[in-house]
């Protein structure tokens, strides 16, 4: 897939939901998006890169801004681990840190699991569909 600027994406532009940790290796490709610009973040060695997410801003009342991101094609293989650190399936999202209601919230989302089934098909569609988890 192809870029709005004509890169190729292995991974297309998105944000994450809750809190990633990532190791990238030596590996180069991830890009940052940052005042309308995209740019390239540095692989570090034995180090992690901590992104925060879509549900954070909300529950930080936007404190905390996602990062949003992408991986260029580097033309030869690449490897990273991702950890998503996630509330249980059950977790109430309607509230932010201050006690307001959350835009999700407000948008009728009342547990976190069915709304991150969602995101995930939005995001990897080969992943999950939401209908996925239903009992």
């Amino acid at each position: 897939m192809k870029s709005e600027n004509g890169n190729i994406l292995s991974v297309p532009s998105h944000v994450d939901t809750t809190i990633t940790l990532l190791a990238t290796y030596s590996n180069g490709g991830l890009q940052a998006l940052y005042q309308d610009e995209w740019y390239d973040v540095p692989s570090v060695m034995d180090s992690l890169m901590m992104m925060s997410g879509e549900l954070i801003e909300d529950w930080s009342d936007g404190q905390l801004p996602p990062l949003r991101h992408r991986v260029v094609d580097i033309k030869q293989d690449r490897y990273s681990t991702p950890f998503f650190f996630n509330p249980s399936f059950h977790a109430d999202i309607t509230r932010t840190n201050s006690g307001k209601e959350t835009k999700l919230g407000e948008k009728g989302w009342k547990t976190f699991g069915p709304w991150q089934v969602v995101q995930l098909h939005r995001d990897e569609p080969l992943i999950l569909s939401p209908g996925s988890l239903d009992d």
